[in-house]
């Protein structure tokens, strides 16, 4: 029986994700059927059907699946490189897959990579709050959904302008976007 621990189970849906993001590349997301996701992975309709119950469900498992990659490799750069540079692996995730990222901002309007600010928080947010002596966690949850807020936009505009900017030049105009907390 296929469940969601079952190694086969996971194949499938690795699969059927690849699939998607390959197809997402040339065709838009509105053509994109079931049946040419199933054709893409090799897999059969029931098999599909049995991991999302649409194609929007499966953008909104896509979009899951994304994230948790984005937080994977974003936590791989902090052990090996300098954090000043914390926004390059989010500029190289989401411009590797900046045809899924353009679909979901077109039907939902945010990135999907609330979760994946944490370390962003951390790193810039953070200890701005403690060098001023903000203790307040209300006070300091504003100054997070600021910073959320800017650096989203910042990025959506960046995407639907195809990542023609470098990463370099992202990353730069990104860390100038900062807030100084004061």
């Amino acid at each position: 029986m296929n469940t969601k621990n079952n190694h086969r189970y996971q194949d499938m849906d690795i699969f059927m994700k690849a699939a998607m993001l390959e197809l997402m590349q040339t065709t838009p997301f509105e053509k994109i059927t079931v049946k040419s996701v199933c054709q893409k992975a090799g897999v059969n309709r029931g098999t599909f059907y049995y991991h999302y119950t649409d194609m929007n469900g499966m953008l909104t498992q896509l979009e899951e699946y994304l994230t948790e990659e984005l937080l994977q490799r974003v936590e791989e750069f902090r052990q090996r490189e300098d954090c000043g540079s914390l926004f390059l692996p989010y500029l190289d995730y989401i411009n590797e897959h900046k045809y899924a990222y353009k679909v979901i901002l077109s039907s939902q309007n945010i990135l999907p990579i609330k979760k994946g600010f944490r370390p962003l928080f951390e790193y810039f947010i953070l200890p701005q709050c403690q060098t001023y002596k903000i203790t307040d966690e209300n006070e300091i949850t504003y100054y997070n959904i600021y910073f959320q807020s800017g650096i989203t936009m910042v990025l959506r505009h960046w995407i639907e302008n195809g990542c023609e900017k470098s990463r370099k030049d992202m990353n730069r105009i990104l860390i100038n976007c900062i807030p100084a907390i004061r």
